[in-house]
């Protein structure tokens, strides 16, 4: 995970990396090779998640965040509330820690997925695909230290760049 690589902006975890590899290592002498993985679910801690260093996700959602932008969210509100999308993570209530993170425990009362449909879920991803913040751009020197320290590998078939993500929202994008 992303989050677990670099703990700080810019600063990656080798120690993690090592731990990474001696498991790739063993799997493959037992025969089984490794496709390297950007795991991600619900984009961070900072909404019931992980993946995105909570950091960088804070940093891109925002105080303010809107499944499309707060004028139309707040005129279509009715109907997200009937159809139970673009909750705002505080409408949950649930307890934080000290990063000002929900607590998991209450995270699980629902099933993740739910919490993609999040405002924080839908700015986060967002944010990511239109590199808001210079988050792709730092999506991608996580990547290039990640995939350079696996490269001669031989048990490394191949990298996923981002598991199961999250299709964002188009309409903010002045090119629709």
């Amino acid at each position: 995970m992303w989050e677990a690589v670099e703990r700080s902006p810019g600063v990656y975890d080798d120690d993690y990396l090592d731990q990474v590899e001696v498991l790739i290592n063993k799997m493959g002498e037992a025969g089984i090779y490794t496709l390297v993985d950007a795991h991600q679910d619900v984009f961070a801690r900072t909404m019931c998640g992980e993946g995105v260093p909570d950091f960088y996700a804070k940093e891109v959602i925002g105080d303010n965040p809107s499944c499309i932008n707060p004028t139309i969210d707040a005129i279509l509100d009715p109907l997200y509330q009937y159809l139970g999308v673009c909750k705002d993570m505080k409408d949950y209530g649930y307890r934080v820690d000290e990063n000002g993170d929900p607590l998991i425990e209450d995270c699980l009362d629902l099933m993740f997925a739910t919490y993609y449909d999040t405002k924080q879920g839908v700015t986060g991803f967002g944010a990511l695909f239109r590199n808001e913040g210079g988050l792709r751009d730092k999506f991608v020197d996580y990547w290039d230290y990640t995939s350079a320290r696996f490269a001669t590998n031989p048990y490394v078939v191949g990298y996923d760049p981002l598991n199961e993500p999250y299709p964002a929202n188009d309409i903010r994008d002045p090119l629709l």
